[in-house]
């Protein structure tokens, strides 16, 4: 505590003292007088040697004034006179403001930041799973600027399956009848909360062979990666369904005829009757009269046959664990198809195979299982949308309480069963077939039918093998398919033109010449055989430690029916469909490569090489001047050397990487929800309020690298001792039948390059061994406001400097956004990269000279903990005039035609080092927003191109 003895008046305070001196002072009395003399003399003598001050400071000194009272009221002190010398006046108070650095203005701020990007990862809610990432423009109103993306849009309706995310569709094919078809979803309908990961919008990028940030983050948390856990066994699993059915709390059992005519009745009510209000009373008895049973207690006291007392039984018999298809799983949504138009073996065959592991006695369990799944999702999706309906109206607005209700007792897979109830009403029509003709005279009962007793021997029983499941949209999916061949010039085109004009292409009838032998294995997984959880369905083969990811490519097989018909469930299926119904419907095609297809990989077909993003080579490829992709597949005409003809191969990498963050961290980075808007923030997560102009740097856009020229000399395969893996050694069973493809090795692939600078020719070969990962850097529009940071505030800036950090004589060089200084980059051509060994660490290359120029390379000046990031500078001085795109015409045009050998040269490099880079592109976007996204992202590489 401070002393207030200061407070006390000198006079009361001598006083004081003469009258405690004997105590204070000394004890003994003879001494008083002298002690109390003497100590006056001495304060006396003190006094008359302090120098007088000649601005009269000297009353500051003076016992009866105390420096801090007197110090309140005194006056500023007089200019000095001519004669005083300036270092003996204080400064000038003008000057002294002049100099000081105010900070930013927030207005200022938004004005500076125009046009940048800014990135976020946000929860959508409860029980809604991992967070969204987004990109935004929180800062500008204009629409030219908030509707920059870094992915293409889907340019044909046929492809629109591929995302249950809202979308706008750019129909770009050469349909007559697309502009016709009736826009459905323009009425009110339930849309739920639940989409697929990653957002398969984001799965191609503006740049070929890449991905957008949303899709790079939600790789971590990817539908492929995620596994049902279930000790389950067919056994204990038809248990539960015959325990569903014999409650009186639960399913009534359906015969196969019911359960036909109230699918086609479904259909045609969500069709013709979309927009009759039915009353809930009506629906109450029909659903608790025909399939459910009715609920055992009132949920609802004031409408007890309300709609959402039926939702809510509806919802708790979809959510019965271990009954049901769980399509939240990428390996159902594409075996979904093979339910439905798979191989269905006679009685003769019954104890032979089984068919999902689940058909051990009943060929059509599990497609009557998954029928009647459809059947209660579609009554389910057709009361929500009545709900929909009426808030559109105004009817009735939904209650809080009850929609948490729904998010929480709605699972996942329920979301999922509404998202194919949809997909199932906006494209499959029934037709009964003749059942004279395609039932036998004795047919086998149903184990259903046995159990409920409506079996009659005397009478045909009507089963579910009698019902063809026609496309609604096979024109459009038709247009779509020869829209992809388009793009990826496949080279016969004319004769698959000549086969949809002659309706040649059509949904095959007949299940029994369809093969159900393979499946493609999943993006992500990279762990079982195939999409079955064991063994192919009666086929005995070895496994060997190799992944196996083929697919039976049958004429008229389950996977052209299931693009043909748009029966497609959001994800990565639709590249899996498209794909093989080309090639099932291309004879010369399966002649030359075979029935056996690995679609994560690549084949060479007729003088071209066709690869799966899902490749390493596909992704690097990509890169080139005469590459084209589209949905997930990428064309060049680039012919690996090394491999036998026109065949499929399969390429081997190594999947981690030396930046990886998800693998350091132990959990996805999408997670990371404060580390992504911190590292990705427009100031480094700084306040606001004390950002000063001299925290910004602008990165100089000019070219560091010597003229070179750079050429792809060829890319060879080479093969993997024991990488064999042929369907040639199994034993035929009726489910594979006799095969005859070719053998599909796996290789590792290396690419020669022959680098020329100053007329020296130098090779260069570069392995590719890791799966890197590219991702587009997010588009920018350049701000105008970059004179808000040369104000007279802002600090001196050297020539040097200035030529680097932003006011060049070339505003064109550095035209964009300012980075600030917790981001720190440093810029390294891409043959000084080359020339330095493979093994050197990463560290070492994030290390710049002495006194690096700013432009060009920044340290750490505050205690930020961005990582560094490095700039891979891949141009030359030959690009230094690129066109710059206008700031009033920001439109990106997705069939650009860049692409050269330099820009496969510098993917090759990530993939051999083991880099996940960010691919940015002059005229597109600022370096200082691509270092930004790659703090974001936890990317340590950012790929500059002209």
């Amino acid at each position: 505590m401070p002393s207030i003895s200061f407070l006390k008046s000198p006079k009361r305070e001598s006083q004081s003292i003469a009258r405690n001196g004997p105590g204070s002072l000394d004890h003994d009395s003879t001494e008083k007088a002298p002690g109390r003399h003497s100590k006056r003399g001495y304060f006396r003598s003190l006094i008359k040697k302090k120098k007088p001050n000649p601005n009269g400071s000297e009353l500051l000194a003076s016992p009866e004034a105390p420096p801090i009272l007197m110090s309140t009221n005194k006056p500023l002190p007089r200019r000095p006179t001519a004669g005083t010398s300036q270092s003996d006046s204080p400064p000038n108070p003008t000057k002294k403001l002049e100099r000081i650095i105010s900070p930013i203005a927030l207005d200022d701020l938004y004005k500076l930041f125009s046009g940048a990007p800014q990135f976020f990862v946000r929860s959508e809610g409860h029980h809604t799973g991992a967070p969204h990432p987004s990109v935004a423009f929180p800062w500008d109103v204009s629409l030219q600027i908030r509707d920059l993306c870094d992915h293409v849009h889907i340019r044909d309706e046929a492809w629109g399956c591929v995302t249950a995310w809202r979308h706008i569709t750019l129909q770009a094919s050469q349909n007559p009848d697309a502009a016709k078809e009736p826009h459905k979803n323009q009425r009110a309908c339930f849309v739920p909360r639940c989409r697929e990961r990653p957002n398969m919008l984001s799965m191609q990028g503006i740049e070929r062979g890449t991905i957008g940030y949303e899709a790079a983050l939600e790789m971590g948390v990817a539908d492929a990666s995620q596994e049902e856990v279930s000790d389950e066994t067919p056994e204990s699993i038809s248990e539960r369904r015959r325990k569903l059915l014999i409650d009186k709390d639960g399913l009534r059992p359906l015969t196969d005829s019911i359960l036909i005519d109230r699918l086609m009745s479904v259909s045609d009510t969500y069709y013709k009757d979309s927009n009759k209000h039915r009353l809930t009373v009506e629906l109450y008895s029909e659903l608790f009269t025909q399939f459910l049973y009715p609920p055992t207690r009132v949920t609802d006291s004031q409408d007890p046959y309300s709609l959402q007392v039926q939702i809510e039984a509806l919802i708790n018999v979809l959510a019965v664990p271990h009954v049901w298809v769980n399509f939240s799983l990428v390996e159902w949504r594409i075996r979904l198809g093979q339910i439905l138009w798979g191989f269905s073996p006679g009685p003769d065959v019954l104890d032979e195979v089984t068919v999902n592991n689940e058909h051990t006695y009943e060929p059509d369990t599990e497609k009557y299982w998954l029928l009647l799944q459809i059947l209660l999702s579609c009554e389910l999706l057709l009361r929500l949308d009545a709900i929909s309906k009426n808030i559109d109206d105004g009817l009735e607005e939904p209650k809080p309480p009850e929609i948490l209700r729904f998010e929480k007792e709605a699972k996942t897979s329920v979301k999922w069963s509404l998202i194919l109830a949809r997909q199932w009403l906006e494209n499959i029509k029934i037709v009964k077939m003749d059942q004279e003709v395609a039932i036998p005279t004795k047919a086998a009962p149903g184990w259903l039918a046995t159990l409920t007793g409506t079996y009659d021997e005397t009478t045909p029983f009507e089963r579910i093998d009698v019902i063809k499941f026609h496309g609604r949209n096979q024109t459009r999916q038709l247009y779509g398919l020869l829209h992809f061949a388009r793009i990826l010039k496949w080279p016969n085109l004319a004769a698959i033109t000549a086969k949809v004009s002659s309706n040649g292409i059509n949904i095959s009838d007949n299940s029994e010449t369809t093969s159900a032998a393979g499946t493609p294995l999943s993006l992500s997984t990279q762990r079982s055989s195939s999409y079955f959880p064991r063994q192919r369905p009666g086929a005995h083969r070895r496994l060997s430690t190799q992944k196996i990811k083929s697919a039976i490519i049958h004429p008229a097989g389950w996977l052209s029916n299931s693009y043909l018909s748009g029966l497609v469930l959001p994800g990565e299926g639709l590249s899996h469909f498209l794909i093989s119904t080309l090639l099932e419907h291309d004879e010369a095609a399966v002649d030359k490569l075979g029935d056996e297809a690995n679609l994560y990989g690549g084949f060479v077909y007729a003088g071209r090489s066709f690869w799966s993003t899902a490749c390493i080579i596909g992704r690097v490829l990509a890169a080139g001047k005469g590459a084209s992709e589209c949905m997930g597949w990428v064309s060049s005409d680039v012919i690996p050397e090394g491999s036998d003809g026109d065949r499929w191969v399969d390429i081997e990498v190594d999947t981690s990487l030396q930046d990886d963050l998800d693998k350091q961290t132990r959990k996805p980075r999408i997670w990371c929800k404060k580390e992504i808007e911190a590292h990705g923030n427009l100031i480094g997560g700084a306040d606001a309020s004390s950002v000063l102009p001299g925290d910004f740097v602008f990165p100089s856009d000019e070219s560091l690298q010597q003229p070179l020229a750079v050429n792809l000399e060829c890319l060879h395969l080479i093969p993997i001792v024991d990488s064999v893996r042929t369907s040639t050694d199994e034993t035929p069973t009726p489910m594979t039948g006799n095969t005859y493809s070719p053998r599909i090795e796996t290789y590792s692939a290396m690419i020669n390059f022959i680098i020329e600078v100053d007329g020296e020719k130098k090779d260069v070969n570069l392995t590719l061994i890791h799966d890197a990962c590219f991702v587009t850097a997010h588009p920018c529009i350049p701000s105008t406001k970059i004179d808000l940071l040369k104000s007279p505030t802002t600090p001196s800036r050297n020539n040097s400097y200035e030529s680097s950090a932003g006011y060049p004589e070339s505003p064109s060089l550095s035209a964009g956004h300012p980075l600030h200084k917790a981001f720190t980059y440093t810029r390294i051509p891409i043959l000084d990269i080359l020339n330095m060994s493979s093994s050197l660490p990463f560290s070492s290359l994030l290390s710049p000279p002495q006194s690096p120029d700013p432009g060009y390379s920044s340290a750490h000046t505050t205690s930020s903990t961005i990582p560094k990031v490095l700039v891979v500078d891949c141009t030359d001085s030959t690009t230094i005039n690129f066109p710059t795109r206008s700031i009033t015409s920001p439109e990106i045009h997705h069939d650009h035609n860049h692409g050269s050998d330099l820009e496969i040269l510098a993917r090759a490099l990530c993939a051999e080092r083991g880099w996940n880079a960010l691919i940015s592109r002059r005229g597109r976007g600022c370096v200082a927003c691509s270092v930004r996204e790659a703090g974001a992202l936890g990317f340590r590489v950012v790929l500059r191109l002209a």
